[in-house]
């Protein structure tokens, strides 16, 4: 599983925290369309799938004594930072935690990437794990 996944997995039972997952897929088509493009509607079931995955891990390793609480969602946004900023933000998330990929300073200068602009532009706290 995702080590970001892992590390709010841990912080939200640590602080009996609700956990919400986000996945925002990168498109500007709206989710809740009834012409979804092909492609939008597979990436949404991949999405989804992933989500699943994370949802199962998360109720086989919880015990009795302390459930985890969590929620996931799929946006979309051609700019997943905003997405993910804004949505904490309207959402009164405390914490962000994301991951970041590993680039050369060189390529994360000159093209950004959504985690830098999370740090940058979120209202609360964020954790990077790599």
């Amino acid at each position: 599983m995702d080590t970001a996944v892992d590390y709010a997995i841990k912080i939200a039972q640590d602080y009996d925290a609700k956990l919400v997952i986000l996945h925002v897929i990168r498109t500007d088509v709206n989710l809740h369309s009834v012409n979804l493009p092909n492609y939008v509607g597979e990436m949404r079931k991949q999405a989804q799938a992933h989500l699943n995955m994370i949802a199962e891990k998360i109720h086989e390793d919880s015990n009795k004594e302390n459930i985890l609480r969590m929620k996931t969602e799929i946006i979309a946004s051609v700019s997943i930072a905003d997405a993910i900023v804004s949505y904490a933000k309207d959402k009164q998330i405390e914490l962000i935690i994301i991951g970041s990929r590993d680039r050369s300073k060189l390529k994360s200068m000159l093209l950004g990437n959504a985690a830098s602009d999370v740090v940058r532009y979120a209202h609360c706290a964020v954790l990077t794990v790599k």
